[in-house]
C-alpha cells in the first residue's frame, strides 16, 4: 500500500479509552483521517476486542479479526493506570491530547476519576467525547446496553415484521459517525475559539434520529389530529413501490422506481402481459402507488415478474437498460474477492499484517482530493507502542520506561519483541 499523504486531522493526538464498536470505530476513522490515535489498554489483557471472534493463530501469534478491523492504524499503549504512578502517565497524556474518547457505561470514567470535569481540570480545551447506550443523562442513562439494546430501545426493531436484529451494529456504526462529526465540529469550534467541551453521543439518540419514514408519518398525521401509526418494513416496502428486494429464481434483486418517467419504461420492460399496469387507476402515479394501500398490489406484480425471469442478472440487465435503479444483490464473499466497483473505489485495500502477512482491509469511504483518508497501518499488538508513545510524547528516557515495565506499569504482549527482530 501506497504511503498517504497527511489527512485532514494530520497533528491532532487522540486519547482513545474506548473498547468493542462504537468507540473504536469512531476513533479508527479519525486515525484514517490522519489523526494520531493513542489506544490506551487495560492491562496484561488489552481491550476486549482483542477477545473477539475471529480469532486465529498463525506463526504462533494469535490475533482477532475483530481488534484488527476496528484498531489499524492506531498505537497501543498498555498502562496500569489504578497505580498513582501509571495514573499520572495517563494525566501528561492528556496534556498533549487534543481530544480524548471513551465509551464506557455512565459512571465508570467518573470512578477511573477520568470524566469530563476532572479531565478538563488536567486540560481546560480538551475535546471529550462519551459514546453509551443512553447518554450520560435521562431517565433510561444508567441502564446498561448494546447495539442491540438500542435498536430495541429506538423503535428500530419494531419497524420490522417480524422483529429482527438488523445484521450489522448499526446503533454502534451510527453513533460512532455521530461522534467523528461532533468531534471535527468540536475542533473546528476550538480553532476559533480555544475552547474545548464536553460531547455526549448516545446510540439511542442517533438511530432515533434516523427514522427516515415512519416516526415523521406518525408526526405529520398528530398534528392535523389523525394519527397514522407507521407500518412494519419487510423485503418489500409497505408505502414504497416498487421498493424492495425482490426474488428471483438464483437470487434476489433490489428495484427502487419512484419516479413518473422510469415506471413506464419499467412496466414496458416487463412485457405485454404487464402493459395494463399503465391504465390500472392503483398506478396511475408515484402518490398512488407509493401508498400503503396500494404499494402491496405494486409489489406483488413485480415480484411476479422477477421469479418469471431466467435469471436476476437477465432482470437486472433489462432494468438498467430501461434506466431503472436496480441492482443483483452481492453476497460478502463477492464484494470481498471480484466485485469491480469496491476495487474501483479502493473499498478492499491490502496491508501488511505483523505474523499474519498481506490482508484485505476496509478502505475509507472518506472521499477527499487533498488530505485523503485511509488505513495508516496494522492492527496493533498490545503495548506494541509503549516506548515509541511514552519516549517520543512524554520525552520519557529509554531506562525510566525499563523501570516502568519492572514496576509492572506498563506491559506488552510477547509478540512485539518478535516484532521488533523482523524490524
Amino acid at each position: 500500500m501506497d504511503k498517504l499523504k497527511p489527512g485532514p486531522l494530520d497533528g491532532i493526538v487522540v486519547l482513545d479509552f474506548t473498547w468493542v464498536l462504537a468507540g473504536p470505530h469512531a476513533t479508527k476513522t479519525l486515525a484514517d483521517m490522519g489523526a494520531t490515535v493513542v489506544k490506551v489498554e487495560r492491562y496484561n489483557d488489552g481491550a476486549n476486542e482483542r477477545w473477539l471472534p475471529l480469532r486465529v493463530t498463525n506463526d504462533g501469534v494469535t490475533q482477532s479479526s475483530y481488534s484488527i478491523n476496528v484498531n489499524r492504524g492506531k498505537k497501543s499503549i498498555c498502562i496500569d493506570f489504578k497505580k498513582p504512578e501509571g495514573m499520572e502517565l495517563v494525566h501528561e497524556l492528556i496534556k498533549k491530547s487534543d481530544v480524548l474518547v471513551e465509551n464506557f457505561a455512565p459512571g465508570v470514567m467518573e470512578r477511573l476519576k477520568l470524566d469530563y470535569e476532572l479531565v478538563r481540570k488536567i486540560k481546560e480545551d480538551i475535546i471529550y467525547c462519551s459514546i453509551s447506550c443512553f447518554g450520560h443523562w435521562g431517565p433510561y442513562s444508567h441502564k446498561p446496553g448494546y447495539d442491540m439494546i438500542a435498536q430495541g430501545a429506538s423503535g428500530w426493531s419494531d419497524q420490522s415484521t417480524p422483529p429482527i436484529i438488523a445484521p450489522v451494529s448499526i446503533g454502534d456504526m451510527l453513533a460512532s459517525v455521530h461522534a467523528t462529526t461532533a468531534i471535527c465540529g468540536a475542533l473546528i469550534h476550538h480553532g476559533k475559539t480555544g475552547m474545548g467541551q464536553n460531547i455526549d453521543i448516545s446510540m439511542m439518540d442517533s438511530l432515533f434520529s434516523m427514522h427516515e419514514n415512519t416516526l415523521p408519518w406518525y408526526l405529520i398525521s398528530s398534528a392535523v389530529g389523525d394519527p397514522v401509526e407507521p407500518p412494519r418494513v419487510g423485503a418489500h416496502h409497505p408505502g414504497y413501490a416498487p421498493y424492495g428486494i425482490y426474488e428471483g429464481k438464483d437470487g434476489y434483486i433490489a428495484i427502487a422506481c419512484l419516479t413518473e418517467p422510469r415506471w413506464v419504461p419499467m412496466v414496458k420492460v416487463m412485457g405485454k402481459d404487464y402493459e395494463w399496469l399503465l391504465k390500472d387507476p392503483r398506478a396511475k402515479d408515484v402518490s398512488t402507488r407509493c401508498s400503503t394501500e396500494n404499494a402491496p398490489f405494486i409489489h406483488e406484480q413485480v415480484a411476479k415478474w422477477v421469479m418469471e425471469e431466467d435469471s436476476v442478472t437477465e432482470a437486472e440487465r433489462k432494468l438498467e437498460k430501461a434506466g431503472v435503479p436496480c441492482i443483483r444483490c452481492r453476497s460478502i464473499k463477492e464484494l470481498a474477492d471480484s466485485d469491480p466497483h469496491i476495487k474501483a473505489r479502493e473499498m478492499m485495500v491490502t496491508i501488511d499484517q505483523p505474523f499474519i502477512g498481506p490482508m484485505r482491509h476496509y478502505g475509507s469511504p472518506l472521499k477527499m482530493s487533498e488530505t485523503p483518508c485511509g488505513v495508516r497501518g496494522h492492527g496493533p499488538f498490545l503495548g506494541e507502542h509503549n516506548f515509541e508513545v511514552f519516549s517520543g510524547v512524554l520525552d520519557l528516557a529509554e531506562d525510566k520506561i525499563k523501570e516502568l515495565y519492572k514496576k509492572e506499569i506498563l506491559y506488552h504482549e510477547p509478540a512485539v519483541d518478535r516484532l521488533k527482530e523482523k524490524v
